[in-house]
């Protein structure tokens, strides 16, 4: 598994702006540090006993309430330590059988010296939440 370009600029933006929060033109640090450092990529699946309408809107309902979407199925949120570190989430779904979707939950975030992991946590996140959503 890769980095994406969109997925690269996401973060890239992401990291930029939290540092430009903490210090004026410290952004422009972050940005050039977030161009070089590896990413932590993290997918896994999920059953939705859910037609395929249904799943999106349940998609869409649970990226708007953990994070910011940047797409009809992605979104930046924090993760990490003090959810300060950006991560991307993109949900792709697809027709299993009648009345399963099944959804493949992607998380991606950069990992500088000490490994975070924020790519998978996010990714778990989401999946939890649409998890959560579904039995309610």
């Amino acid at each position: 598994m890769s980095l994406t370009p969109v997925e690269n600029e996401l973060l890239v933006a992401g990291l930029f702006a939290l540092g430009e929060s903490t210090k004026r033109g410290a952004g422009w640090g972050a940005r050039f540090a977030a161009r070089r450092i590896r990413a932590d990529i993290f997918e896994t699946a999920v059953e939705l006993p859910l037609s395929l309408p249904a799943a999106r809107e349940l998609v869409g309902r649970t990226l708007d309430a953990v994070g910011a979407r940047t797409a009809e199925a992605q979104a930046v949120l924090g993760s990490g330590a003090l959810n300060l570190n950006p991560a991307v989430v993109t949900v792709v779904l697809r027709d299993r059988a009648e009345g399963v979707v099944v959804a493949t939950v992607r998380g991606v975030a950069k990992e500088g010296l000490i490994p975070q992991r924020a790519g998978r946590k996010a990714a778990r996140r989401v999946v939890e939440h649409l998890i959560g959503s579904r039995l309610r």
